[in-house]
């Protein structure tokens, strides 16, 4: 259900916040209908307010810290080396956790359609004509071709990258259901299998974003071909480690991934565990 890309990474001078980046999701008030249309925008919480950040531009180099330490994580597999470059990556190249979540904004708006089409499937009711797919449509289908047609409609090509990456980080989570689950009907999933397939999605979503940024470092670095996959494995697997932590911390403080809801704990989910990153200490 797809493939994936690696690149040097955007250079220093480019804008940490693409302008093509919608602003940060905002959290729905307490008071908020669970499953009703998006409230009025209002902090997370009084404590630390999740505004958009001021844009800013990339310094040089931006990649330049991460990139010597993942470079050792290439050569050597070791977990501090892979912590201490995510920490690099996050707190020089991208500009810190919030501007690194505020980049990953339209991630957490495709996770607020992708919960609206799986719970308005599961439930019989009808899509917006725009989503382009109903259950009627994917009657008959098996899981690969029902997965890559739910992955299609949320996030269609655009000939942008981060369209390719979210597309296939879609495809992949439902793929993970499905194996977790092979007699599973993508069109009627439960609460709770809706949300593993959201936590997955922000996981592969996340690491694609990082592949993109700084994964061709580490297969360059690695000694051979098979310890660069295995790397690059391991990598993910630390990410949706940490992701999932965030999801299990936002179920335990009582946050529901509701409709209205959905693209907001996303949003904080993305800062808080880029700020396990930029907060690692060796």
């Amino acid at each position: 259900m797809g493939t994936s890309t690696s690149s040097g990474g955007s250079p220093g001078g480019a804008p940490l916040i693409p302008p093509w980046v919608p602003p940060v999701p905002p959290a729905p008030r307490p008071d908020a209908s669970p499953d009703g249309p998006p409230p009025n925008p209002e902090p997370a919480s009084p404590e630390r307010p999740r505004l958009q950040p001021k844009p800013g531009l990339a310094p040089t180099r931006r990649f330049l810290g991460a990139r010597l330490r993942l470079g050792h994580y290439a050569k050597n597999g070791s977990r501090d080396d892979l912590r201490s470059g995510l920490k690099a990556y996050t707190s020089k190249g991208l500009g810190g956790s919030r501007r690194a979540a505020a980049r990953m904004a339209g991630t957490s708006r495709t996770v607020g359609r992708l919960h609206g089409v799986l719970e308005a499937l599961s439930r019989g009711e009808a899509l917006p004509p725009e989503i382009g797919i109903d259950a009627a449509s994917l009657a008959g289908r098996n899981a690969k071709e029902i997965g890559d047609a739910i992955a299609e409609a949320i996030r269609p090509p655009d000939g942008t990258l981060d369209a390719e990456a979210s597309r296939d980080a879609i495809a992949q989570a439902l793929s993970d259901l499905v194996e977790q689950v092979p007699d599973v009907d993508l069109i009627l999933l439960t609460p709770e299998q809706i949300e593993l397939v959201i936590e997955r999605y922000v996981a592969y979503d996340l690491c694609r974003r990082i592949e993109l940024d700084i994964g061709l470092h580490i297969q360059d670095k690695a000694p051979d071909a098979a310890a660069a996959v295995s790397r690059i494995e391991d990598m993910k697997e630390y990410v949706r480690e940490c992701v999932a932590a965030q999801f299990r911390s936002a179920r335990d403080s009582g946050r529901r991934l509701t409709r209205s809801a959905a693209a907001s704990i996303a949003n904080v989910v993305i800062e808080e565990t880029f700020r396990v990153f930029e907060d690692y200490v060796s």
